[in-house]
């Protein structure tokens, strides 16, 4: 009869070659003879991990934990199976159980701060990797995770460093190059930028992101015509999971074809990107749009025929096209932009119902947006402290009024009598419709100063005066280095010249604004 350590090396041996029944078979045997053979639960839970049993996992590798309460390896393994769950904060707890026996394991360490970094917890994850990284100085994955922690910091200088080496170490390896791409792009280095992504493109010719990124590197240096026939490559993904069946329009004259234009991306993509349908009607077509449902009431009230909401079956058609693919088609130039606006209206309805409620309040009115969807990963760049705004209401007969919705209508309550701010958010665009009475109250305005949201684009279609505080790692559609906007004659941008510095941007908009505000009176 084999022993039980013979036992164990006979499914281990198994396991390893992938005979996974024979395997459980020598593990179970080994806990009928030992029940507190704390590797054998251990192993069988691994397998059933392996066999997708994740919740059996769980309490197996559990039961090797309380048989032995001494192994870093057994909730470091559990650590991973919870991750699989998506049970985060578990996975976390079980990372720190195994570094706390175990605090000189690279891997751990570089798996608990890929988990923080995951969950926002940015400073703690950089710990992690730097400990990694101390304990092996070659750990590639610690080491790129290490960048992208601190670029997201903003700690752009250093996340470079840190890709800067990967790419030493890997000279072979994509992603480190397009990660580097992606830091020097946010630093407003495009050129350098390009040049890496073009190197992680010639390592990995399908690289989706490292195209996609590539093309928008080209679009903030105004290179449109190199630039959208990467943009595209964003859009492939989209395509595929549609599974459409009809071809992909080309731009070729449509004889009266019917051709669906669908709207997947974020809302300003959709505000910003609409105003080509007219350009796609002119060849021909009969046109179906699909936006977000929540847009179909403002995308009508402008004046677009056949609207359909995302998720809804589509009209028959022997045509369809992605709406951000129609720059593309077009041979967009920073000269060919169809920027005749406003392309987007108000209800005049919902005009004339601001226009009696905002009646009363005098001064030079400013409506205000501050924070972005704090789920996007641009969130960190984009939105901004409402303090921030202090200079604005320091400027006399200035009324600042809040447009914000949702996100950020808590730092209202935090101002503590800084300035004061009127907060119309639980009467904007309920059952009326997204941007709906936004785009009324805008039209009742004499400016909007706003962050770099989609009511920023509502605003730039409405054709209402508008500026846009910018980040230094301004989004690849407000271009590099201007104060004006192709895609918005009545935008003005003011931005950042070192990131996270937003005290000279107000500084410069409320220098702006008093003088908008001289010249308002002077004319009354």
């Amino acid at each position: 009869m084999s022993s039980i350590p013979e036992t164990l090396q006979a499914g281990l041996a198994a396991h390893r070659a992938g005979r996974l029944v024979e395997a459980e078979y020598m593990y179970r045997r080994v806990i009928e003879a030992h029940p507190r053979h704390a590797g054998a639960f251990h192993l069988l839970g691994l397998l059933a991990y392996q066999m997708g049993k994740f919740e059996l996992a769980v309490q197996l590798v559990n039961d090797a934990i309380k048989l032995d309460a001494f192994s870093a390896i057994f909730p470091a393994d559990l650590g991973e199976i919870y991750r699989t769950l998506g049970k985060i904060p578990e996975a976390i707890a079980a990372y720190r159980q195994s570094l706390k026996l175990n605090p000189e394991a690279p891997d751990a360490q570089t798996n608990l701060g890929t988990l923080l970094q995951a969950q926002g917890e940015l400073s703690e994850a950089i710990d992690c990797f730097r400990d990694a990284l101390e304990l092996d100085p070659q750990y590639a994955d610690a080491r790129r995770n290490l960048g992208a922690a601190l670029e997201a910091q903003g700690q752009l200088i250093e996340a470079q460093a840190a890709f800067e080496k990967c790419v030493k170490l890997s000279p072979d390896e994509a992603q480190s190059y397009f990660l580097l791409g992606h830091c020097l792009q946010s630093q407003g280095k495009l050129f350098e930028s390009i040049a890496c992504y073009q190197k992680a493109i010639r390592l990995k010719p399908d690289f989706a992101e490292a195209h996609y990124h590539c093309g928008t590197a080209r679009l903030a240096g105004g290179n449109f015509a190199a630039g959208w026939h990467e943009y595209e490559w964003g859009l492939q993904a989209q395509l595929v999971e549609r599974g459409f069946r009809q071809p992909t329009w080309n731009g070729a004259d449509l004889r009266g074809q019917r051709i669906l234009i669908h709207a997947q991306c974020p809302l300003g993509d959709t505000l910003q990107f609409i105003r080509y349908v007219p350009l796609v009607q002119e060849r021909g077509g009969d046109v179906t749009i699909e936006v977000q449902p929540a847009l179909i009431p403002l995308v009508e009230q402008s004046g677009f025929k056949q609207v359909i909401a995302a998720g809804s079956q589509p009209p028959s058609c022997e045509l369809q096209v992605s709406l951000l693919s129609l720059p593309r088609i077009f041979a967009t130039t920073l000269d060919s932009i169809p920027a005749r606006v406003p392309y987007l209206a108000a209800s005049a309805d919902l005009i004339q119902h601001w226009r009696d409620k905002l009646k009363d309040l005098g001064g030079f009115k400013v409506g205000i947006v501050w924070q972005d969807d704090p789920a996007g990963d641009a969130d960190r760049f984009r939105s901004i402290p409402l303090k921030e705004f202090l200079p604005l209401a320091q400027v006399p007969h200035v009324r600042l009024i809040s447009l914000q919705k949702k996100d950020g209508l808590d730092q209202l309550s935090t101002l503590g009598g800084l300035f004061s701010v009127v907060d119309l958010s639980q009467q904007l665009d309920g059952a009326n419709g997204a941007f709906m009475d936004t785009a009324a109250v805008m039209k009742n305005l004499d400016l909007v100063i706003t962050s770099d949201t989609a009511t920023a684009h509502l605003a730039g279609a409405l054709g209402v005066p508008v500026w846009i505080a910018l980040s230094f790692a301004a989004d690849w559609r407000w271009l590099k280095d201007r104060a004006d906007s192709p895609w918005y004659p009545s935008a003005r941008l003011f931005r950042q010249s070192v990131l996270g510095n937003w005290a000279d941007v107000f500084q410069h908009l409320a220098a702006a604004l008093a003088g908008l505000v001289a010249n308002h009176a002077g004319s009354q």
